[in-house]
Parts: structure tokens; sequence; C-alpha cells
């Protein structure tokens, strides 16, 4: 099937609110419902899928896996904060997890890149240099083999714009990228974009969309530019875009001259399409021996700001899309090569980016849109849409600055979650666990006993099933303590939960069935009926996880 078949044949399910899962096992999560539409996992490649939902969920650094099955929900390491930009990132020669963690400001954030080990541990803070405003959360780009991350920076400037005939203006809001050396937080290199780029290149003027600033006030200052991504290549220079005035810009890393400019009111290259507040742009050949650079970007199409005099707002672009394109230095012309176009023609006002997997496919997120989207290649022109999911849908605010699939591998250093619950003190009981952030998983064991590993024995092993496997094995009895054990696929022990005991309600607690409760119930405070071996209320206990997982183990 060809995209412009797919495109035409695919039926996309009209946009309700956004959904929220709970979780019994681990009742402070609540991430939002991830719906896959389209997975032909024979043709996607493989990995996790990577949001940072804000807006109308609980904001949170989340990994997905290709069914929308939740994986890792990292709320606790950001909430009240946003977390952007989440990916799997080189620091120490292995994988990590980085994202901003930033209080959102009006169209920009503050605050600072954290970098998580394999155990969800963080284990490195970067933080913006040479006395500039905290980092922003448009980009946070690993680089140099793990050596270094750009970053950039929203300042706001005393400033006249009237000799470029904007008046009523006295405070500007300026663009600055930042090259921190991740080992000794040094500042490599730095551009700000008011030394390069005149305020009259700006397409969105004081006052004019919800993220504009109108300039009267340092709160209000008004952005001229708005940076949204840098890259860097193998020659040491920089790729910068600028979504307010429609430009990405080749930058000296030598002296942060301006070595071309793609789109915008001044552009190098004639250009054979167009795209309109953009984002996400990087480069795709670092080949300096040739005369042509191949770059990609999210083109947005439009935003909230209005089209100029005379022209509709569709002529800014119907939808949005993922553009692959080449600049040739000797003709000056810049030639489209691929676009990818989601199959619910979707036109996203702001964030997005278009990622490339190992495998050759594309991966579109959709920014304010909260969709996902991956493709096979398109260079040939017969590019298919393999993956289509999202965590909310139209009418909801719910967004993703940016969406990513990586692989992944994890093991948490906490231990994973247990409820059991029982609806009366005769009743089989119901076992819940789930280990958030573990990958290895593949099969939970349940024991009870009284107390000391001697006594306990096992109830049953599950295959895992979901976030959070649930079981009852008919026939079982409460027992004081139960305990959950996480196994592999071969069945040696990753972890075990703390002993828990059931929770049995009370004859005041209503709308109760054989399974549980509800999600509505706090399980913690509500009460417990009183059991012969159970205490009148759920209890946690500390103990020495360690020696009891060995005697499991042997």
């Amino acid at each position: 099937m060809t995209l412009s078949s797919l495109l035409t044949s695919t039926v996309i399910i009209p946009f309700v609110a956004a959904q929220v899962q709970h979780f019994y096992s681990n009742p402070v999560l609540a991430p939002p419902t991830f719906v896959v539409e389209t997975n032909n996992f024979a043709l996607t490649d493989k990995g996790y899928i990577f949001v940072s939902p804000f807006q109308d969920a609980q904001p949170s650094p989340l990994i997905y896996d290709s069914n929308g099955t939740l994986i890792w929900d990292g709320a606790a390491l950001v909430t009240p904060h946003n977390a952007h930009d989440f990916t799997v990132c080189e620091y120490n020669q292995v994988p990590h997890l980085c994202f901003v963690d930033a209080v959102q400001e009006n169209g920009y954030a503050r605050g600072s890149g954290l970098f998580l080990d394999n155990t969800y541990t963080p284990v490195l803070t970067v933080t913006s240099g040479n006395n500039q405003p905290e980092l922003d959360q448009h980009e946070f780009f690993v680089k140099e083999n793990g050596n270094t991350v750009l970053v950039t920076i929203y300042k706001q400037i005393p400033f006249d714009a009237s000799p470029w005939g904007i008046a009523n203006v006295s405070w500007l809001s300026i663009g600055i990228f930042q090259e921190i050396d991740l080992y000794n937080l040094k500042v490599l290199f730095e551009w700000q974009t008011i030394d390069h780029v005149q305020v009259n290149q700006s397409f969105v003027l004081p006052g004019t969309t919800d993220i504009s600033g109108n300039g009267s006030s340092a709160a209000t200052a008004w952005d001229y530019f708005h940076i949204n991504s840098v890259d860097k290549d193998a020659n040491g220079d920089y790729l910068v875009s600028g979504r307010h005035v429609k430009t990405i810009y080749k930058v000296s890393g030598k002296d942060g001259s301006i070595i071309w400019q793609l789109g915008g009111k001044s552009s190098d290259f004639t250009m054979d399409y167009e795209f309109n507040f953009q984002h996400n742009a990087r480069f795709r050949d670092n080949d300096s021996t040739t005369t042509t650079t191949t770059i990609s970007l999210y083109d947005n199409g439009s935003d909230d700001s209005p089209p100029p005099a005379g022209q509709a707002q569709a002529g800014y672009g119907a939808y949005s899309s993922g553009i692959v394109a080449v600049v040739d230095h000797t003709t000056m012309n810049s030639t489209l090569l691929e676009r990818y176009i989601s199959p619910g023609h979707q036109l996203s006002d702001s964030q997005g980016d278009l990622q490339f997997l190992p495998n050759g496919n594309k991966f579109m997120g959709m920014g304010a849109i909260p969709v996902a989207v991956e493709f096979t290649d398109n260079s040939t022109g017969n590019g298919e849409v393999v993956f289509y999911g999202h965590m909310a849908n139209d009418g909801s605010i719910v967004q993703s600055y940016r969406n990513y699939k990586f692989p992944w591998s994890a093991q948490p250093s906490s231990s994973p979650d247990l409820f059991v619950y029982a609806e009366t003190c005769d009743a089989t009981p119901v076992y819940y666990a789930s280990w958030n952030g573990a990958t290895e998983v593949a099969q939970w064991t349940f024991v009870h006993g009284s107390g000391t590993s001697s006594n306990f024995s096992t109830v049953g092993t599950v295959p895992k099933a979901g976030f959070e496997t649930n079981a009852t094995f008919p026939g079982t009895s409460l027992n004081t303590y139960s305990i959950a054990m996480a196994l592999d696929a071969n069945g040696n022990v990753l972890s075990i939960s703390a002993p828990t005991l059931a929770f049995v309600p009370a004859s005041s607690v209503t709308g109760c069935t054989a399974e549980n409760c509800g999600p509505t119930l706090d399980y913690t405070t509500a009460a417990n009926q009183t059991c012969t071996t159970l205490s009148k209320r759920r209890q946690m206990h500390h103990w020495d996880r360690p020696s009891r997982l060995k005697s499991f183990a042997a």
C-alpha cells in the first residue's frame, strides 16, 4: 500500500476527551491512555515510544510500548513541572534518559536538564552557563558521542524597535543556544539571535498571538525569533531553527556568523517547496566534500498568527508534515526530497518533530496534537504509515513537545508494587502487581505466608499482562502477607515487592465486587474488615529484601 492510498483509506477514529489510566498497585500514577490505531509490527522499527504530555494531563516523561502499554511513568521526578524533549541519550558511553525539567512560561520554559541511568536514578543535572537564564524546553540534544549537549535559552532584554518601524516595543525576547561540556559543565559555544538576525525578519508582530508578547514589559517581551531547535554537524557548524522568522540558519562554529539561511524573508536559496513556523531542523548528512547538505524538519504549516494580507490560512499549509530536503550550495537551489503526512491530515500549530529510525523508517510527533506516526522510507515515493497512535484527541489540550522511538532496557532501583484484594475474609484474593519502568519482566509469581521466609509458599505464576498484571488462583485463601516476585523470560527473579496485607472492605464500603472496589476508592485510608489473620488496615513492612531475594532465587 502506498502512502497516497493509505491516506485515502485509513479511517481515523473521531477524537474524544483524554482518558486517564489508574492502577491499584501504584495509585499515584495517572498517565493518559495511549490509543494505537495502526501497528504493522512487521514493518515498524523496534523500540519504545517516548512522550512527555503536559496540559490536561499529569505532566510526566512517559514510555509506552508499540501496543500502547505503559512501561514507565516519571511523574514523581517532575511534578508539578513539565518534562520536555524526552529521549534516550548517551552519557559515560552507555544509554541514559534525558529531558528538560522545567516550569512552563508563555511559549518557553525555565528549568534544567536531567540525565537518568537505567535504574531511573538521576545522575547529572545540567544548567545554563555564562550567567544566562535557566534552560528552555526547546532543545536538549546530546552530541559529540555523549560529551556535550546543545541547549536553548530565552532571555528578555530592553529594546527599542522603532528604528524598524515597530512602535510601542520596549522589551524583546531573544533566543540563545549554548553547547555545554557534560563533564565539566563549561560553556563551549554561545550564540544569540539579536547579534545576527534583525527584528524585521519576524513574521509575528507584537501582540498578534498567544505567545508573541506585546513588548510592553519583561513579562510580555516580544518574541520576534522563537528559537526551537539546534543541531551540530561533523565540521563543527550549527543548524538553528527560528519559528517566528520561518527560517533555518547554518551558523559558523568558529565565529557565529550565518553561513546560509533557508526560508523566511531573506532566503539564500530558491525553493521548490515551502515551510511555515517549522520545528526540529536536523542535519542529515555530514559530508564536507560535497556541494549539498541534506536536512530534515517538521513543517507545522501554520501557527495561530494571522496569515499575510490577501493570503488564506490554508495557503500557509493545509496540514503539518515532516520534510526532508537538500540544499545545493553551488546552484543555490533547495529541493524537496521527501514529505511525510499524517493520515489524519492534522494541522498542528506548534511543536513537533521528525526522527530518523535505524531501519530507515521515520517517526513523527505532532506536538500540539498528541499524535505519533511511523512511516516506512518515502524516498522512492512508496512510504507507508505503519504506526499511528495518540494520547488524546481533538478537543483536548494535551500536548507533547516531541515524540520519539528508541530501544531501552531498564531495571528500576525501586521495588515492584503489589495490591491484594479480597471481597470478604473467606473470598479468593486478587493480586495486582506492577513494576514502574521495568522492561524485562515476563512473569509474576505470587507467594504468601505468615511473615517469615520459611513460611512463604507459592500461590501461582502468571505471564505479565500490561503495565499492571492481575491474577486470581481459585482455592487460594488469604494469608497474613503476600509478595509479588518479578521474573524474566527464563524464570530468574529480578526483584520482589514488600510483603503486603490484603484489603478487605468493611461493611461501610459500598460498591465493591469480587475484583475490587473501583479506582476512586482510597484504599490506603478506607476501613478494612477485621479478619482473623489480617491487620485492620493495609500495611507496608520494611524488611531485608536482598537476603530474602536470595532465598527465593535459590
